[in-house]
């Protein structure tokens, strides 16, 4: 059959031998699943002139330089850069061969002797068919009499390859809160300030400069170098003890990837069986002392095709374990003692009192050496296990699909506070262990009958949720169980038209049904539409192509039973008895609740010119009905149907992609422009202002025709005019009651990549900008509170200072004040007048930042006989180059909440990364 290929290569050759004026372009095409395929249609939009692929995927099409070819319906286009002769192109499609000897006949008659063989095939009146152009033979078999067929042995392949990649990387905390190391504890005494000891219980630090106290160097149980005294005359002065909880620390990640393909040498280079196995292992370093967690995880994947079916089948294990978890706010309440730990005390030098309890600063403080000293070595672990499988199945115009995936995790958590922990002098422990299991069943039934310039693709697919979660805490009696099985049934159809010129345009359409056990009604009308035109080469500019898009989708969904709003406790504490927050009640069911209804509208464009210049924007609106929040009600965790609002904004890109400044150097730029609001349009009776996280005195709210999740809290009082109030002592007056007083919600936010290849190395940056947004900085207020600030260190000794605003009588203040004074008790001063939290608008601040993501750079080496085998990465990773706030990462969520943000109550710090990557391909 070759050889009929090859003569019909040779007469083409002659007959096309003179034709010079007309050039051709050729090549093997692929389909969308990158293989070769027959029939494809290839056009040439220039010319308007089309040819269809052969069985191995090559075609011959006329062309000129610069024409443009589009095949797989538009998706895939290439640039004739290099057209050629037809003849030239069919010549190469020739085998080559060098001359061999010719035998002559005559000759061999007289040396050889004719050998006769009664039983060769071609005395035979039988005759054999070959069904394939292979060599081996695997069977030969009568189909009929005087008729055999030979079956060919295909010759399958083995091949493995595979990668190893280890990281090390080197963390440090970004920025914290000031503090200041020049007063000690203590306060005013009858017009002296006076240090105060640990055994008084004293909590502020309003005493003396530490330069004027020295250690006696006598025993004294709290401290090794005795206790402050006045300094005397040749004595040295005492020297402010560093309580930094935080070090640099380093971590590592090691990766084995292994794949095995056994292909068909056939021309259908398809993979007859693909097993990949995967290995990781983790250590990451917490910044905090000896805080670190371990990751090990196995991953493998099996495909195959049996007879006309497709196969997938995957495995995944991870085992994660940790000193401790956050989900009490352990690392929060030590990050907080640390700060407020005065400058004459060591909680380095011992975490324990002689007789076994903790050493600490004050009655209400705590130790963090005593909170992060454990029995245990692992106080948190969680297992995951996930089986995942797929068949599928191909027809001229059918397609089906199964998709099976079953879950099991297991979360324990260990929390204790041992005894002598201010809020739990007692001590209290829990177990809590969380068992999710979860399993999901997806069919999918595709029929796309034949095309040409109209696609019609008409799909049904059905998916069953079934998800049990249970939840056990020692300490309680209550066993949470919650179990959901949901069904979505989704009709969809599509119509996509293109004639290959420069119009292309399509529709989706489309209906599904939400069906739940725990939902109080179900839903069966979700309906979703969508289209979208595109022109190509507008305006006859090459390459110059246009996009307009625009959909409507109805969703119905609920919340998800495995998350834990147990975090919400910290409504029921003002922030002051923050130190008694210990989260055990969950939600008591995820029944009877209404679906929460969402209703999203998105338009938009994409301009691009070329391959590497665009530019795309995009509006959406986003009306969620029937949202659902946690409530206390009767002291018992409940989840309600509470508020409408709308979620709207809009996101710009440009990019200008793989621009080649010269042959060995490259560049690709984007940047993304975002814009946000979401606005609580309505509140059902009864629940607006509603706390939705935060603390009791300081949270953010649901509220009417405000922002979702605007902060509330104190403020100061006005008149009518907006002018401060200052009352007769001659300070700020504080209101009564609160008010929202900030709004978390940024101005927009811009990011950028930045890519540069030149050779073997590449250059990688990533930066955002972050424009306005407001939080409240309660880890200022507190620290002002108790005398440990920067602030309120720098500020004691201003007097006679005369606040703007007026007096109740509406007259400019004239009153001077001393910001502390210590012929006054403590609690008259500046920063304790007010209680705990200050007043909250007084300390609301900008959320603006700069920020590097990213910066790595990569060289990529050849290992003998492996091209790019070798990578090497150094990269820097989260970098804040400035920031309008005084604190941490304005990004860190509130006792680390998913999505809390605008509160920073003793938030923790985001940390830098600083690493080294080496990957290596076989």
């Amino acid at each position: 059959m070759n050889k009929v290929y090859y003569l019909s290569f040779l007469l083409a050759v002659n007959y096309f031998s003179g034709q010079n004026s007309q050039l051709y372009y050729s090549r093997i095409f692929l389909n969308e699943k990158e293989k070769p395929q027959n029939f494809l249609k290839v056009l040439n939009k220039n010319s308007g002139v089309y040819e269809l692929t052969d069985e191995e995927g090559f075609a011959i099409i006329a062309a000129k330089q610069y024409d443009t070819l589009v095949w797989n319906n538009g998706k895939n286009k290439a640039v004739v850069y290099y057209p050629q002769e037809l003849k030239s192109i069919l010549e190469s499609r020739v085998e080559k061969k060098n001359a061999e000897n010719i035998q002559n006949k005559e000759y061999d008659s007289l040396i050889f002797r004719d050998l006769k063989d009664e039983f060769s095939i071609e005395k035979s009146s039988q005759r054999v068919t070959v069904n394939s152009g292979y060599y081996a033979v695997r069977k030969l078999k009568e189909v009929s009499k005087g008729h055999f067929k030979l079956k060919m042995r295909s010759q399958n392949l083995l091949l493995l390859n595979g990668s190893f990649t280890t990281s090390v990387d080197v963390k440090k905390r970004n920025s914290i809160t000031e503090t200041q190391n020049q007063y000690v504890q203590g306060r005013s005494e009858g017009g002296k300030l006076i240090w105060r000891g640990p055994e008084t219980g004293e909590m502020f630090s309003f005493g003396p400069d530490i330069s004027s106290l020295q250690f006696d160097n006598q025993p004294y149980e709290y401290d090794e170098n005795g206790r402050l005294i006045p300094l005397t005359d040749g004595n040295t002065a005492a020297q402010a003890y560093q309580n930094d909880i935080f070090k640099t620390t380093v971590g590592y990640n090691n990766q084995l990837r292994l794949s095995a393909f056994i292909k068909s040498n056939g021309y259908r280079n398809d993979d007859l069986v693909r097993l990949s196995l995967e290995l990781g292992q983790q250590k990451n370093q917490n910044y905090f002392i000896d805080q670190y967690n371990t990751l090990n995880s196995l991953k493998t994947k099996l495909s195959s095709k049996i007879l006309k079916f497709s196969l997938n089948f995957a495995f995944s294990y991870d085992e994660n374990k940790a000193t401790n978890s956050n989900r009490i706010g352990l690392f929060n309440r030590a990050y907080q003692n640390s700060l407020l730990t005065p400058a004459s005390f060591s909680n380095k030098q011992n975490a324990f009192l002689p007789g076994g309890l903790q050493r600490s600063y004050g009655e209400l403080a705590d130790n963090p050496e005593f909170l992060f000293f454990q029995n245990n070595k692992y106080n948190y672990s969680d297992k995951r296990r996930q089986f995942n499988g797929a068949i599928v199945r191909n027809w001229s115009y059918f397609r089906f699909k199964i998709t099976q995936s079953y879950e099991h995790d297991v979360f324990r958590n260990f929390d204790e506070y041992k005894p002598s922990i201010s809020g739990f002098l007692s001590g209290l422990r829990n177990e809590r262990i969380q068992n999710n299991r979860l399993y999901n069943s997806s069919i999918l039934l595709t029929y796309s009958p034949d095309k040409n310039d109209w696609e019609n693709i008409f799909s049904f697919s059905q998916i069953i949720n079934n998800q049990q979660s249970d939840i056990d805490n020692s300490l309680e009696n209550t066993k949470y169980a919650y179990h959901r099985t949901s069904q979505d049934y989704i009709f969809e159809y599509k119509l996509n038209y293109e004639n290959y010129n420069d119009f292309e345009t399509g529709i989706n359409l489309g209906n599904s049904f939400y069906i739940s056990n725990t939902s109080l009604k179900n839903n069966y009308f979700l309906p979703k539409a969508g289209a979208y035109i595109i022109f190509n080469d507008i305006f006859s500019w090459r390459n110059i192509n246009f996009k307009l898009l625009g959909t409507y989708t109805r969703l119905s969904s609920e919340p998800e039973i495995t998350r834990s709003y147990a975090s919400y406790a910290t409504t029921l504490l003002n922030a002051e008895n923050s130190n008694q927050y210990f989260p055990l009640q969950e939600v008591d069911t995820f029944r009877n609740l209404s679906n929460i209804d969402t209703k999203e509208w998105k338009t938009g464009f994409r301009l691009t010119s070329g391959n590497n210049l665009g530019i795309e924007a995009e509006y959406f609106s986003r009306k969620i009905n029937n949202d659902i929040f946690p409530v206390f009600q009767n002291n018992r965790l409940k989840l309600k149907n509470i508020a409408d609002h709308t979620y709207s904004g809009y996101e710009m890109n440009f990019f200008y992609e793989n621009v080649y400044l010269s042959p060995d150097f490259r560049m690709s730029q984007k940047a993304s422009f975002f814009k946000y609001r979401d606005v609580v349009d309505r509140v059902d009776s009864g629940y607006n202002h509603l706390a939705v996280s935060g603390f009791r005195d300081i949270y953010k709210t649901i509220s009417e025709g405000e922002i979702l999740g605007a902060v509330m809290g104190s403020y100061f009082k006005r008149n009518a005019n907006g002018e401060i109030i200052i009352d007769e002592s001659g300070y700020p007056e504080k209101a009564e009651g609160m008010k929202i007083i900030a709004d978390p919600t940024p101005d927009f936010i811009m990011k950028f990549s930045h890519n540069f290849s030149y050779k073997m190395f590449s250059l990688d940056l990533n930066w955002e900008w972050k424009k306005g947004g407001q939080l409240w900085n309660g880890t200022q207020a507190v620290l002002d509170y108790y005398g440990r600030s920067r602030t309120s260190g720098n500020e004691r000794d201003i007097k006679n200072y005369v606040f703007q605003g007026v007096n109740a009588a509406g007259n400019i203040n004239q009153v001077p004040v001393d910001f502390y004074d210590p012929d006054q008790d403590v609690l008259q001063n500046l920063w304790t007048r007010y209680g705990y939290l200050g007043i909250a608008e007084n300390y609301v601040q900008k959320a603006d930042y700069i920020k590097i993501n990213t910066i790595s750079l990569t060289a990529k080496f050849d290992v003998g006989q492996f091209k790019r085998a070798l990578d090497i990465t150094f990269y820097v990773n989260n970098i804040i180059l400035w920031q309008a706030n005084q604190g941490a990462d304005s990004n860190q969520n509130f006792y680390d909440a998913d999505n809390v943000r605008g509160l920073d109550f003793f938030n923790l710090p985001s940390y830098k990364t600083f690493g080294c990557m080496v990957s290596f391909q076989f």
